[in-house]
């Protein structure tokens, strides 16, 4: 029996595995219909016997089962497979796709503390998508997704008022969360154009596009940044730089704040009781942005170096590493 380490040797096998379904179209094909083996291999024009083996794996992590006639279809978590579905595990494949290559060079990034993804590309993954829409889109809608799925019930644990500017907001999914849970609440959403222009649609389905406004930006540039919010909303921002871009997106933010406004941060927090998946989340950061996930005290020094004081938690969800609000003010 193999132990848990030597199973991990050959995790990149299996995760394979199922992103080889979906570059070889089979749940497109699965969808409209049953089919045999024979009839599937020709429609995709593959080795019959190979094809076997990839789909004899999807069986056992029930992606596909066999009928009666021993003819494969998808099941309710293959159906996810299929990326036009608003529940699809595509836009998280394509996430992981994206970084695939850049987690062979982890040791790259152990040694500099510098993100693999750029030492490979030659360009940061946001320049990257840029040049990139189709991807692009993937992983705005993987955000969008994480949203929902993270961040549903936030607006609950914080009484939110007056005008929100939501930085880094891509194409608005959680201005949209907190306009719907707050009728007098405004937003504002700032981002990149490649973002922003993908949010009138979303605001329009949520019904708050009337109470949203959309601002082309970047954080790294102070004067770009509105000047006219009460809160300050950096919402899974930080966690995608390191200390010193982290530095610097919160002093530009003081610098371009109100008096009276407040500095609203909201990250997973890892903790003393963090496990396997929150230290692979940590790396994946690392490879792919050249940053990490963040306790409780680094992130109260990153406040402190950029001149915001009286920090406040305030717990936003629950978990091994739970989400956390964490509230500041002006020095």
């Amino acid at each position: 029996m193999s132990t848990p380490l030597q199973e991990a040797f050959s995790g990149h096998w299996l995760s394979q595995a199922i992103f080889t379904l979906h570059r070889l179209g089979v749940p497109g094909q699965l969808q409209q219909q049953p089919y045999s083996l024979a009839d599937l291999a020709e429609r995709l024009s593959v080795d019959a016997r190979s094809l076997w083996q990839v789909l004899e794996i999807a069986k056992i992590l029930d992606a596909v089962e066999q009928d009666g006639e021993g003819a494969y279809r998808l099941t309710t978590q293959g159906l996810r497979l299929l990326p036009e579905r608003e529940d699809s595990f595509i836009p998280f494949i394509d996430h992981l796709l994206s970084g695939y290559t850049a987690w062979g060079e982890l040791a790259h990034s152990v040694k500099t503390g510098g993100p693999a993804f750029a030492q490979i590309h030659g360009m940061d993954i946001y320049d990257f998508l840029a040049r990139r829409p189709a991807q692009n889109t993937f992983f705005n809608r993987y955000m969008a997704q994480t949203t929902d799925t993270w961040l549903a019930q936030a607006g609950r644990h914080y009484d939110f008022e007056g005008r929100v500017i939501d930085l880094g907001g891509n194409k608005g999914a959680l201005s949209a969360l907190l306009l719907q849970q707050f009728p007098a609440l405004r937003s504002t959403v700032f981002d990149l154009e490649h973002a922003v222009q993908q949010a009138p649609p979303v605001l329009e389905a949520a019904g708050v596009a009337d109470r949203c406004h959309l601002v082309v930006g970047s954080f790294f540039a102070a004067d770009s940044i509105p000047t006219n919010g009460d809160i300050y909303l950096l919402s899974r921002v930080l966690l995608n730089w390191n200390d010193a871009q982290a530095v610097e997106i919160l002093r530009n933010c003081r610098q371009a704040m109100p008096t009276g406004s407040k500095l609203l941060i909201l990250e997973i927090i890892l903790s003393e009781q963090a496990g396997l998946n929150d230290y692979l989340s940590s790396l994946n950061l690392l490879v792919m942005f050249g940053a990490r996930l963040r306790s409780h005290a680094e992130f109260e020094s990153l406040l402190a170096q950029a001149g915001f004081v009286h920090p406040r938690w305030i717990p936003a969800g629950f978990g091994e590493n739970p989400l956390f609000y964490l509230e500041a003010t002006l020095a």
